[in-house]
């Protein structure tokens, strides 16, 4: 899979079949979607190719108001990997961009950008300032640049139509087993391991940090966790949020590993929350936080052996 920035280059001059989208999550409509993609590119013979965003345009739009984001940078580049689609093109997001009509947009990011033989779009695909480009738009500009359209419609789960704002909820509700019928897999956050304060040594419970760097639905507190790194599963407890006891605002999620010792630095490493413990709080001392990380782990392990998964 080729990843480009959109201002790199253009798609060269290989007939293309296309989609654009946001695919925050990779859930089951955008596979609807992408799967759609990569089986008509292969029975033509061409290249397969998505077109996203970063940042989220919401994110530009709105700026006051965070995007929560249900895949981190890493994982919705593997999810991208993993769907076997050929080419992904990256648009940088700005407020010029916004601005942009609909036809302009079409021409400059689809139309001269690919030698597209094909779009395909969701159901409910908009482009352009105020949303005001639609699929009947798009086929009018098929018609007059030699492409063909095809829209995918919306994927229902037990009558409800998958999307990420739903996912979104499920995970801000905790509704972890729930999550799973509508991504297709279990939520996690992938990510690379980074060196932080050390704390959690001087507590006994060294810790393994991931930075998002997103803004993430999953709410502040300690979690049971699973943990893969290094392609072995483990067990732990993750603390989500920003160390109010410290007095510190980076958002990030420390791990400690059940039974495990050893340096993970630089490491991927896939967090999937399986319980709330509890939610952030900022405690009086290091003491009384020590104290509570016990009780944590207390709780981790008498859940993991009820459930029997460790």
């Amino acid at each position: 899979m080729q990843v480009y920035r959109f201002r790199e280059s253009n798609s060269g001059d290989h007939p293309t079949v296309v989609t654009i989208g946001n695919f925050d999550g990779m859930h089951l409509g955008h596979q609807a979607l992408t799967g759609s993609v990569i089986k008509e590119a292969k029975q033509r013979n061409l290249s397969s190719a998505l077109v996203t965003f970063n940042p989220h345009p919401q994110e530009i739009l709105h700026p006051r108001q965070p995007v929560q984001r249900i895949c981190t940078p890493q994982l919705q580049k593997r999810l991208f990997e993993k769907s076997g689609i050929d080419e992904v093109h990256v648009i940088p997001f700005t407020p010029e961009l916004a601005e942009l009509g609909a036809e302009n947009f079409a021409s400059q990011y689809l139309i001269q950008r690919f030698k597209m033989e094909k779009l395909i779009v969701g159901y409910d695909f908009r482009f352009g300032k105020n949303r005001s480009g639609d699929f009947i738009l798009l086929e009018k500009l098929g018609r007059e640049n030699g492409f063909s359209l095809k829209e995918i419609a919306p994927i229902r789960i037990n009558s409800q139509i998958v999307s990420s704002t739903l996912i979104r909820q499920l995970v801000r509700d905790q509704r972890f087993s729930e999550v799973e019928q509508y991504l297709g897999r279990s939520y996690s956050l992938l990510g690379t391991v980074k060196k932080g304060e050390q704390r959690g040594r001087t507590l006994g419970f060294p810790t393994a940090n991931l930075i998002p760097e997103i803004h993430l639905p999953l709410p502040p507190g300690v979690y049971v966790t699973k943990v893969k790194f290094r392609n072995e599963f483990h067990y732990g407890v993750t603390n989500i949020g920003t160390r109010p006891t410290f007095g510190e605002e980076e958002f990030r999620a420390e791990t400690w590993i059940i039974d495990f010792q050893g340096d993970l630095y630089g490491e991927t490493m896939e967090i999937w929350p399986l319980k709330s413990l509890r939610a952030e709080k900022k405690f009086s001392g290091i003491e009384e936080l020590k104290n509570q990380i016990e009780v944590d782990v207390l709780q981790a392990r008498k859940y993991l052996q009820e459930t029997s998964t460790a």
